[in-house]
C-alpha cells in the first residue's frame, strides 16, 4: 500500500516529478474493468429487459484465458485480449439462443428469465471451476488461486495493465457512443431498447439485433475478466462475485443509460478499492474482510434516494426551473422566446 511509482518527466523550465500512489493505480484499473461490465450489464438490460445475474461470470471465462496463454501457452496474456473478447461474444450468444431466446418464445416473463441466469451463473462457475481442476491434472499447475502481474510488462515506470486498462476502456467507450450515434447498428439498437414493438413495425431484425447486442456485452465482459487477474488474485468464483459491483454500477448510473452506466462504475469501482484501503488505514485490517459490503451500500443508498440513479436525478434536475437556469446560463440549454 505504502509503494510508489515515480514517473520522472523532462520540461523546459525542469524536472517535474509525477507520483502516483500504487493504490490509486489499482483503483483506476478496478474502475477499467468494472466500467466495462456495467456498460455491458447495462446494454443487455436495455435491449431484452432483464437483468443478466450471469454477467459476472462471463469475467471469470476471461480470467482463465489469461491464465491459459500466460501459464500453459507461454505467450503474453495480452495477446488473448481479442480471444477473449470473441469466447465471451460466442458464450453470450449461446446463452441467448439456448435459454433466453427458448423461455421468450415459451411465453416466459421477466421473473422466469432473470432466476434462467441464475441458474446460468451457477453452470457457468461450476464449468470453470471444472476446467481449474483440468488444468492442475492435465499441466500440474494450480489454478485456483493465482496472480499474474509477473507476466505483465512496464511502460514509463507504469505497470502495463495500468496504461492498457484505462486506454482501452476510453477506447471503447468512444467507440461504443460512435457507433450507438452514427451506425445504423446502434440507432438500430437504441430503437429496441425504446420500444421493440414499434422498431420491428419500422423493419428493424429485432432477433439480429438481440443476437449483436448478447455477443457484444459478452465480449465486454470477458475482456473485463482477461485484465483482472494482471493487477488483482483471481479463482474460480471472481467474476461470479462481481455481479454485486456490477449492478451497483449500472444502478448507480441508471439502467435506462450507457453513459450513466460509464460514470457509475467508475465511481464504484474506485470506491470500493480506496474506500477499503482507508477503512484499513484508520479503522483497523479487519475492514479488508467487508469490502463485498461497499457496493451493497451503493444499492440501498440509490435505491432509497433516486431508483433511477443518476439519470434519474440529472432528467428531474433538469425539469426543475433552477436546473433549467443554470444550464441555460452555460449554454447547455438553448433559450426560445
Amino acid at each position: 500500500m505504502k509503494s510508489i511509482i515515480r514517473l520522472w518527466g523532462h520540461k523546459r523550465n525542469g524536472f517535474t516529478k509525477m507520483i502516483i500512489p500504487a493504490i490509486w493505480m489499482a483503483a483506476l484499473v478496478f474502475a477499467s474493468e468494472l466500467t466495462l461490465l456495467s456498460i455491458g450489464f447495462t446494454l443487455t438490460y436495455l435491449t431484452s429487459k432483464i437483468p443478466n445475474f450471469a454477467h459476472g461470470t462471463y469475467a471469470g471465462i476471461g480470467i482463465y484465458v489469461s491464465y491459459t496463454f500466460a501459464k500453459i501457452l507461454g505467450i503474453s496474456p495480452y495477446l488473448g485480449f481479442p480471444i477473449a473478447f470473441l469466447i465471451g461474444g460466442l458464450f453470450s450468444i449461446a446463452i441467448y439462443l439456448i435459454v433466453i431466446k427458448v423461455l421468450t418464445d415459451m411465453g416466459g416473463g421477466a421473473i422466469v428469465l432473470t432466476i434462467s441466469t441464475l441458474a446460468i451463473q451457477i453452470f457457468l462457475t461450476a464449468l470453470i471451476q471444472i476446467y481449474a481442476y483440468y488444468l492442475r491434472e492435465k499441466y500440474s499447475t494450480y489454478a485456483m488461486a493465482f496472480l499474474l502481474k509477473e507476466d505483465d510488462f512496464s511502460l514509463a515506470g507504469f505497470p502495463g495493465i495500468f496504461v492498457v486498462s484505462i486506454s482501452l476502456t476510453i477506447g471503447l467507450v468512444l467507440t461504443l457512443h460512435y457507433m450507438l450515434t452514427r451506425t445504423k447498428m446502434g440507432i438500430a439498437m437504441r430503437a429496441t431498447a425504446e420500444d421493440p414493438e414499434l422498431a420491428s413495425v419500422l423493419g428493424i431484425n429485432i432477433n439480429k439485433i438481440q443476437l449483436f447486442s448478447w455477443f457484444l456485452t459478452g465480449g465486454l465482459a470477458c475482456l473485463a475478466g482477461a485484465m483482472i487477474p494482471m493487477w488483482f488474485q483471481s479463482n474460480p468464483a471472481t467474476g461470479a462475485a462481481m455481479i454485486t459491483s456490477i449492478m451497483a454500477g449500472s444502478l448507480l448510473g441508471g439502467f435506462d443509460s450507457i453513459y450513466g452506466s460509464v460514470i457509475g462504475g467508475v465511481i464504484v469501482g474506485m470506491s470500493e478499492i480506496m474506500l477499503t484501503v482507508w477503512g484499513q488505514k484508520w479503522i483497523g485490517v479487519w475492514v479488508g474482510e467487508y469490502r463485498p459490503m461497499i457496493p451493497m451500500i451503493f444499492l440501498v443508498i440509490v435505491l432509497m434516494i433516486e431508483p433511477d440513479g443518476l439519470q434519474g436525478a440529472y432528467t428531474k434536475f433538469v425539469a426543475s426551473d433552477m436546473g433549467e437556469n443554470i444550464l441555460k446560463s452555460i449554454g447547455v440549454l438553448k433559450e426560445y422566446d
